[in-house]
């Protein structure tokens, strides 16, 4: 799939928005905008679900063989290499600990730790609960297509997706209605495990599904794509709403789905062309987007380090603050994606390339 300028500024858009969410609390301008950063991890979820689902499904389409093993040799030499870098760095140099603690190892490599994390006393890299839900949906989602995906199924891929996030909303209005406590619980039982949060990976899923099986109906949303992109926007603002009332009933139960088909509409919307997000490249973008995993990573370790070593001489202005801060964690996330993401990437085209050239070819997923 060619990269799109749209969909690689709404990639730019999410770390950014995820960073200032986090940066706030080291003293950097608060805004309304850095409040919300944390919804631009379900527009990661919703960008991950349309791009993953879109490759799939276009095997199915042409009646290629979909190669599990090809896929994920793929989906590791993509996510793993970063990961255990910054992963054996967090547990061997204590002083990049932003936390109080770290679950134990095992839970980091098993990409578990969303299910069994304590806040109150090891929330250190306790954002890689997002990709922890992301793994799962990299390993479970291609056999799910292979089982279900037919081109006369759309249809099962439809109910199924409808009936997974109808169940995430009852779960979670059961969860806190009979099972919160206060505080912290409501993040270690409603907000990061994967049972409740998959609402955005599924509103891409469906998303890959119009565009792949319904050719008629995504050209005409192509066509009418600013129009769409209002649409998407009405929404965000309706959930950003529901959202003031952030751990509330309300908010717990239809404010995710309703975010996330929202960034559904806005990740349609960025992928035509002709649209104002897609039209225009954006300067700097595609460099945020290509860096934004390493980003991801090394962001809250990098505010962590510069508050411990510099942040009392910084506090005096938060505007210079900001830059020093986002400064430094550009910085080490380049550093990051030299050394280590890209080389990885270069090989894995290498690898998949000379797996195509056995004698039994198989079509290649990648990302």
């Amino acid at each position: 799939m060619n990269r799109l300028c749209g969909l690689d500024l709404l990639r730019a858009i999410a770390i950014i928005w995820v960073m200032l969410f986090h940066a706030t609390k080291y003293g950097t301008p608060s805004r309304t905008f850095s409040g919300l950063g944390w919804m631009g991890v379900d527009l990661f979820f919703v960008l991950s679900g349309f791009l993953i689902g879109s490759k799939l499904f276009k095997l199915v389409s042409q009646r290629q063989e979909v190669n599990l093993s090809n896929f994920y040799l793929s989906r590791a030499f993509r996510v793993l290499p970063a990961y255990i870098v910054v992963l054996t760095i967090y547990f061997l140099v204590p002083f990049t600990r932003e936390g109080n603690g770290l679950q134990p190892l095992w839970q980091f490599l098993s990409f578990s730790v969303n299910l069994f994390i304590d806040t109150s006393s090891s929330n250190t890299f306790s954002h890689v609960w997002s990709l922890c839900i992301e793994e799962y949906f990299y390993l479970l989602f291609p056999i799910a297509v292979l089982l279900l995906m037919h081109r006369s199924s759309v249809t099962k891929i439809l109910v199924l997706s409808l009936f997974v996030i109808t169940f995430g909303m009852y779960l979670r209005g059961y969860i806190w209605i009979n099972q919160l406590g206060w505080g912290q619980s409501y993040f270690e039982n409603i907000y990061y495990p994967t049972y409740t949060r998959l609402d955005g990976l599924l509103a891409g899923v469906l998303l890959a599904t119009l565009k792949v099986f319904k050719p008629d109906l995504w050209d005409f949303t192509m066509n009418h794509a600013n129009k769409v992109l209002v649409l998407g926007l009405s929404g965000l603002a309706l959930a950003i709403w529901i959202f003031k009332a952030r751990f509330g009933y309300m908010a717990t139960v239809i404010g995710f789905p309703i975010l996330s088909f929202s960034f559904a509409f806005i990740v349609a919307g960025a992928s035509s062309p002709s649209s104002v997000f897609g039209k225009y490249k954006v300067p700097g973008a595609y460099f945020v987007a290509t860096l934004a995993y390493s980003l991801y990573l090394t962001h809250k370790s990098v505010f962590h380090m510069i508050n411990t070593t510099i942040g009392e001489q910084l506090s005096a202005n938060g505007y210079i603050a900001f830059f020093v801060y986002g400064g430094s964690v550009f910085l080490v996330g380049i550093v990051l994606y030299v050394s280590i993401e890209r080389p990885f990437l270069k090989l894995r085209t290498a690898v998949i390339a000379w797996d195509n050239k056995k004698p039994q070819k198989v079509a290649e997923i990648n990302s």
